[in-house]
Parts: structure tokens; sequence; C-alpha cells
């Protein structure tokens, strides 16, 4: 969320006010799928190179961590509740939301806040790649009560709109329960098979689950783990008498692919990614491919299906392609395109 100027005398961008910013660690956390680093945090809020652009100066390390704990602290007074729960190999603590505890109380909100709050949460609400967007629909209304009538209405189109498939693997899911599916493979064949929904995600607006074979018994199959398209279960149907646990080690985003890398190519490629956009390209690309120290910054190397997307993606990241020339090439016709067009 880009924060505009301020017009205060005593505030030189709109960055320092706490109520955007905790808007926009409300938003960054309600987007994570995976714990975040302290570190990752302060590039993403305090610290984030756009805000710097808008005149706001850096805080150190010690002045952003304690805004995080005290915007942490506001955030728990809206009913999000967001917990440490580790820390990485270097010591740095690991945040995530307490999806259990959160939005649980009823909490009724200033008008001011319940503002910044729905702000920071709509742009979820009609997004198909997030399948909780009536759940959250309903903690909104919950927690605020001038987005109730809003809700009701909002949640009756979320409904109409999500197809019955949807609705029935969502539902196993957050039930813990096994799915009979009937799938059809990109080749046209069909299976019948029975599997534990994990995760969902979305790649270009395509919804996709990730699921693991699983016996009568409710015995996950090791190893069984893949990922299917939504718009692709041609019928799906719960099985209650079947239920499963979530494996602690289960990482959606190790099934997620990034943009550039749908299609059936492998192409390896290369990036140099400047030292301070290297956290903030760590979240952005789920921590796929692999780091290497260079000058001034680092070198990311990653396969690639499609080289134009992979060009359009360094652009829009900050990052500079070192190869395939392909890649290079496709990178400044990108460039040059957009210094034509104005």
């Amino acid at each position: 969320m880009t924060e505009p100027l301020s017009t205060s005398s005593n505030s030189s961008a709109a960055s320092e006010r706490p109520d955007f910013r905790r808007a926009h660690l409300a938003t960054l956390f309600l987007q994570a799928s995976y714990p975040l680093e302290t570190a990752e945090i302060i590039d993403q809020v305090y610290n984030n190179p756009t805000h710097l652009e808008l005149g706001r100066k850096p805080l150190s390390a010690d002045s952003a961590r304690r805004a995080l704990k005290r915007d942490i602290d506001a955030l728990k007074a809206t009913g999000l509740i967001i917990e440490a729960v580790g820390k990485t190999a270097d010591g740095q603590s690991l945040w995530s939301v307490n999806r259990d505890l959160s939005f649980m109380q009823g909490i009724a909100l200033s008008e001011e806040e319940a503002v910044i709050l729905d702000i920071a949460c709509l742009p979820l609400l009609d997004d198909p790649g997030f399948p909780e967007r009536d759940e959250l629909r309903l903690a909104l209304a919950k927690i605020d009560r001038l987005f109730d009538a809003t809700a009701t209405a909002a949640l009756t189109a979320s409904s109409a709109r999500d197809s019955d498939i949807l609705v029935t693997v969502r539902e196993a899911l957050n039930a813990r329960r096994a799915l009979d599916i009937s799938y059809t493979a990109r080749d046209g064949s069909t299976t019948v098979r029975r599997v534990a929904p994990f995760a969902f995600f979305d790649i270009r607006s395509t919804l996709y689950v990730v699921c693991a074979l699983i016996d009568e018994k409710g015995a996950l199959r090791a190893g069984s783990e893949r990922t299917y398209r939504i718009d692709r279960i041609a019928r799906a149907r719960r099985i209650d008498h079947v239920a499963f646990e979530i494996p602690e080690d289960f990482d959606v985003n190790a099934f997620r692919k990034l943009p550039f890398q749908i299609g059936s190519a492998s192409i390896p490629c290369s990036f140099f990614v400047p030292a301070e956009l290297s956290a903030s390209l760590s979240v952005a690309s789920f921590g796929k491919g692999a780091l290497s120290p260079a000058d001034s910054g680092e070198v990311w190397e990653i396969e690639a299906a499609d080289l134009d997307a992979a060009a359009a993606w360094a652009i829009a990241y900050g990052i500079r392609p070192l190869a395939p020339e392909g890649l290079e090439a496709a990178w400044r016709a990108r460039l040059v395109g957009a210094v034509r067009h104005g």
C-alpha cells in the first residue's frame, strides 16, 4: 500500500502515521502464508524503499523493533493477534498470526480504527487466491459495526461466485476431512482418488490446492503431496469418517510457483539483487531459488519457464538479469518499450 504525503507540518510523510503503518503491517500478515522474520517486517513496513522515497528517514534496527512491538500491541486491540512463534538460525524472531485467537472477542472499534482495518483487509475480500475471504468478511463484521451491513451483501455475492467444488474442498480443509475427487489432468486423462487437502494458493488468479493421498484409516502416504487446479476437479465429496492432521513440517511455499515458472520449460536464470532489496525479494519469491554473495548485493539463481515473464518480474522488483542472453534481451526490450511509451 503506497502511503500519500502528509499535509501536516509535523510529519514529512503519511508513512509516519501509526494508523497507516499498522494497516500496512496487518495487510502483510494477513497475506503471509508462513512466519515472517523481524528483518523482513522491518524492510516491508518500517524501512520500505518506497516510503523512504517519500521523505521518511530510515529507522535504526532498535527503533524499528520498538515500533513493531507497539504496533503488534495496538493490533491486538482490533482482534488481530500476532505472536512470536520461534527464531531463525541467526536468532531473529519469527512472527505469525494466531488464527485461533484472532477476531474472537467481538471488539467494537472506533470509526477511525474501523476504516483503517477495513482498508487493510478489503483487497483480500475479492482476491480469488484468498480462499478464506468469506470468513474474513464475517470477522470484519464481528469486530466492526460499520462493516456489518456491507458484509452481509458481500458474503452473499461471494458465495454465489464460488463453485460447489471450491466450497466442498475448503470445508474439507477446514474440518480436516478427506475428499474423494475426480481430477482431469492437462493431457485430458481423468483419475479418481482420495486425498487430504493441506493448503490453497493462487497463480495469476488460478486457484490451486495442495493435497496428499490418504487411505481409509486416515494415514497419509509419504511423498504423495501434489498440486491440483481447482478448476480441473470435476467432482468432490467430503468423507466425514476419514480425518487427518496436516504434517507440522508442511510448507505450501514448496509447491507454489512464481508467475514466470508456469509452463513446462525449465531454463536456468540468474539475477543481480542489490543488497537493500535482498530481504524484500525473499518475501516476494517465497524463498525460492538460491542466493550467493556478490559485490554490493547477491546473485539469485532460479529456473524459469517464460523468459519474457521473468524479465517483467525483474523490472517490477528492481533486480537485473545476468543470464541467459535471452532473458537479458527480453529485459532490455521491455525497458526500451517503457521509455518509448512514456
